[in-house]
């Protein structure tokens, strides 16, 4: 089955809100996640949300592929992705507390 037949599939079972998991992003379930896979999945979501009304805030700093893939071998695996996922929560949490972040405004 192609990335693209696949992804429709995944697509249909995307959450609506929330991060995307790597099970949704590994299309062809071979534990890893290809460039392809991840932006067809990305795209697919921004796709679902804007039928939605409901455009994905913040799009244009959504993470890209290439900053995700630490060894640069071209594939996403599950502890790059989830390595990746905690180092940006935690980021997000220090500028909430720095007033830098969602909301906080200049105090």
């Amino acid at each position: 089955m192609s990335v693209a037949v696949c992804s429709f599939l995944v697509a249909q079972n995307l959450p609506n809100r929330g991060p995307i998991p790597f099970n949704s992003f590994d299309v062809n379930n071979d534990g890893v996640i290809t460039s392809e896979e991840f932006y067809k999945v990305r795209n697919d979501k921004m796709t679902q949300m804007a039928k939605q009304n409901m455009p994905m805030r913040n799009a244009a700093n959504a993470p890209m592929f290439e900053s995700m893939d630490k060894n640069k071998d071209g594939k996403l695996t599950k502890e790059e992705f989830n390595e990746f996922r905690l180092q940006r929560m935690q980021n997000n949490m220090k500028n909430k507390a720095q007033g830098m972040g969602n909301g906080m405004g200049m105090q």
